[in-house]
């Protein structure tokens, strides 16, 4: 197996999935627990369970497991962020899901759970109504701001250039790739995570990858570059 995110042995990333194992038992047997008891479940539970979840499919990325088993995972996690998500704990992490589910072509029922939790907190965000507008053109919202700023205002200019000269627009998302997405984390727990050898689940700024393929961009300038998930992007190129 050939690691992606190669920060990370793939022995390092082996243990690193185990933990995540351990602890999603653990957490599912506490919720299982509380709902034979009737107990209320807080929030926050499914908040660390889904921490666990989605962690596990980045890191599985990042350690070279091929697509299919990272899509059995998937499901799992949504159905988890549904009793958590708020627009102000989880927006990256939303924006990855968002993502990888435009890049691996689910079916719009799975995508549609997404949406729906996003259209409930009204969230205005340019780069989720890009996404979402792609796999449900009715929806029609295109707000002319991100919800966070820093680094996804570049995504504006993205998608503007996007309308005129799709060229341009992958040269802007080339200077975002380069210079903008890991920088604009540096408030994240994850950045630079690598140094320490502890934990690392890996950098991949997806939501360029998705944005790749619904405003139909040429990524071949982008293949090979940090932070790029081009394999995703292609996953499916040779499926007849």
């Amino acid at each position: 197996m050939e690691t992606r995110d190669r920060l990370f042995t793939e022995e390092q990333y082996i243990k690193q999935l185990a933990k995540y194992t351990t602890r999603i038992e653990k957490l599912n047997s506490m919720i299982e627990q509380s709902e034979k008891d009737g107990d209320e479940i807080s929030p926050d539970l499914y908040g660390r369970l889904f921490d666990c979840r989605v962690y596990t499919i980045v890191t599985m990325y990042s350690m070279g497991e091929n697509l299919e088993s990272i899509k059995s995972n998937y499901i799992l996690t949504i159905n988890v962020l549904e009793k958590c998500w708020t627009p102000y704990g989880y927006y990256v992490q939303m924006l990855w899901l968002l993502s990888i589910g435009i890049m691996l072509e689910y079916d719009n029922n799975v995508i549609d759970k997404l949406r729906v939790l996003i259209d409930m907190k009204e969230v205005k965000d340019r780069v989720y109504d890009v996404l979402l507008n792609y796999r449900f053109p009715e929806r029609k919202e295109m707000a002319d701001c991100v919800f966070d700023a820093v680094p996804y205002r570049a995504i504006l200019e993205v998608s503007d250039l996007a309308k005129t000269n799709k060229l341009q627009a992958t040269k802007r998302l080339e200077k975002y790739l380069k210079r903008e997405w890991y920088r604009g984390h540096s408030d994240c727990a994850w950045h630079d995570d690598h140094k320490y050898g502890i934990i690392h689940d890996g950098y991949w700024s997806f939501e360029s990858g998705a944005l790749v393929k619904v405003l139909g961009l040429d990524d071949s300038s982008l293949k090979g570059l940090p932070y790029y998930p081009y394999d995703m992007v292609h996953w499916n190129d040779n499926i007849k």
